[in-house]
Order: structure tokens, then sequence, then C-alpha cells
């Protein structure tokens, strides 16, 4: 007897694509990510808009001022914001961060860019400017810079009676030996020395911190008034008031006026529109004119980062021919050194 069997089916085999054999599974977006992406992008929208709308010129809120003095490092992580963005691969929301790090940028460009000086052809004066930081600031270090940079005029906020006897010690009064001084212990006082003879004048005399003002008596042209600048830093929202006050109550340049100079610690930056406001009384500011705008000139860390709130702001009419910052060491504050050429 044959049996008859049927034979086996042959198998049947599906065809897969070269490429989806590397594809391997696919990842879905996280929707966390994006979240948080975005609302870091809203958080950096909001501090463009403070920014750009001069929000520290009418809020008293110290948190605000401090937060326009950070621009610069603001502009360097929404640049950072961008680039993470696209690393995740959400490239068009890339574009939004660096699209506001781009437009807080051009806000910053003039002070790398110098610009260019107005035909002076007068007196040149070398003026320093340097918080002693409640008279501690290394005595030694400002006589040799004095010395070294030829001096002509020192401002000095925060000028303590030790800080004098050590300064004389290490030869400020055979350099400058003409003065205004107010020194008070603590962070309140105030001086300038000259080589050229002052007459004590008050422009600034209902302030929280001593700001000393002089007349210097340039022989056979007209008399330069000079500010030592020390504006009440806003610290606390109880400060913020009497910080934009004092910006705003320093003397204006007016073509009709001597020749005036502000030298010292104003607690503002570029980023502050107070002071931008004083800038353009008829002022020109030494480090923006120089390219030299974002040189910093103080550093607390931990408390603070880097920040340039020193300046010394001339009359419009005069010439900058240079600009530099030196560092200081007892101060948290670097001195700043311009070269000024008056009308």
């Amino acid at each position: 007897m044959v049996r008859w069997t049927e034979a086996p089916e042959e198998p049947t085999y599906d065809l897969v694509e070269p490429d989806e054999l590397d594809a391997g599974p696919q990842r879905r977006r996280s929707g966390t990510v994006t979240t948080v992406l975005v609302l870091l992008m809203l958080a950096f929208l909001g501090y463009g808009v403070m920014r750009v709308s001069s929000l520290d010129d009418f809020v008293d809120l110290a948190i605000v001022a401090g937060a326009m003095a950070v621009t610069p490092y603001a502009v360097a992580g929404g640049l950072l914001l961008a680039i993470v963005t696209f690393a995740f691969k959400r490239r068009v929301l890339a574009l939004f961060p660096l699209v506001i790090a781009l437009s807080l940028s051009a806000l910053l460009g003039p002070r790398y860019l110098s610009e260019e000086q107005p035909e002076a052809t007068g007196t040149r004066l070398r003026i320093m400017a340097a918080n002693l930081y409640l008279g501690n600031a290394d005595a030694r270090t400002i006589v040799n810079l004095v010395r070294q940079q030829q001096v002509d005029v020192l401002t000095m906020p925060e000028l303590t009676p030790t800080a004098v006897s050590a300064l004389d010690r290490a030869g400020l009064a055979e350099l400058l030996p003409y003065r205004v001084f107010d020194a008070r212990p603590g962070g309140d006082g105030s001086g300038i020395a000259a080589n050229i003879p002052l007459r004590k004048v008050s422009l600034m005399p209902d302030t929280l911190l001593s700001q000393q003002s002089a007349v210097i008596d340039l022989p056979g042209i007209d008399d330069v008034e000079l500010t030592a600048v020390h504006v009440q830093p806003p610290l606390y929202d109880e400060d913020v008031p009497p910080w934009r006050t004092e910006l705003a109550g320093l003397p204006p340049s007016t073509p009709n006026d001597r020749v005036r100079i502000l030298a010292g610690d104003f607690n503002a930056t570029f980023d502050h529109g107070p002071f931008r406001e004083l800038v353009q009384r008829g002022y020109a500011d030494a480090g923006e004119e120089t390219g030299q705008g974002l040189d910093p000139t103080w550093s607390s860390l931990p408390t603070g980062p880097p920040l340039t709130i020193d300046h010394i702001v001339v009359d419009n009419r005069c010439a900058i021919s240079s600009y530099a910052v030196h560092d200081i060491p007892g101060s948290d504050h670097n001195a700043i050194i311009a070269e000024v050429v008056l009308p």
C-alpha cells in the first residue's frame, strides 16, 4: 500500500528595506525637554523686554537694577540656550533665543567700537579714579600708578583717615599736593588729589555718600569742574530711588558752562537707564569712546560677576586719547585712567 503525503509548504519571507535594518527603534521626542526649553525662552524674552524698555527707570526693585547690570552675561546665556536647543533638534525653536540674543548684542556693540573724537587741542589731563574699598586698597600700588602713569588728578571714593595716612607715607602728597578731601571711616568718604591747584565747590551736597567737587585752576584757560562720584548702590529696594535720584542729580554738561568731568564709582553700567540718561546730558564715557566699555572695573565673587560700574565721564567737547583699567590689590574695584584732551 502506498501512502501519499503532502509536500511541506515553502516558507515565505517579508522583504525588508536596508534603511529599515539600520534605523533601529524610532525615538520619540521628550515633551518634558521641549517644555523646559520653551520656559527658558520665555524667561529670556521677558528679560529682553525689560532691558529694551529700561524697566529700571521706573521700577523700584533692586532685583531689576541688578538684572540690568548682567546684560552681557544674559546675551551669552541666550546664545548658549540657542545652541542647546539646536542640539536637541528643536531647530525652529532655536531661532527664538538666537534672535533675542543678537538683538541685545546690538546694544553692547558700541562698547566694543572706538568712536571718532572731537577736534580738541587744549591741555591734556590724565585722570585716575580708584575706589579704595573702605580704605583697604593698597596705598603703594595706587601711588606707583600715579607716578608711572603721570596722573594729574585722582578721585578716591571710600577715602578713610587711615587711607590718607597710608597714601601720604607712600608718597602721594609729593606727587599730588593739592587736595579736596572728606575722609570718613567706612565707605562714606571721598577725595580729590591733584598736581594742579584745586578750589572746593559744592555741586552734590545732599547725597548719602560723600561726593566731593572741585574746580581745577588751569593757567591761561578756562577752569574745569570735576566731581568724585560715589552713587548709592541699588542693593536693596529702598536704595533704588536714591540711586536713581543721585544719578539724575549729577551736574549736566552744557556748552556755555565750564568743562565738567565726573570720575568715580557710579554703581551703574551702560545697561542701566539712569546712567545712559546721564551720559546723554552732554557727556561721553571714556571706556565706551575707546572701545573698552565692557572692561570690568568691579568684581566681588561670589557676590556678583565682574561689572563695569566705574567710569570717567567727560564733557563731549573733550577728546579721549587713552583709557586703561588697572588692578588694585586690597580693593574690589580696579583703577581706571583716562587721558582727556580739553577743547
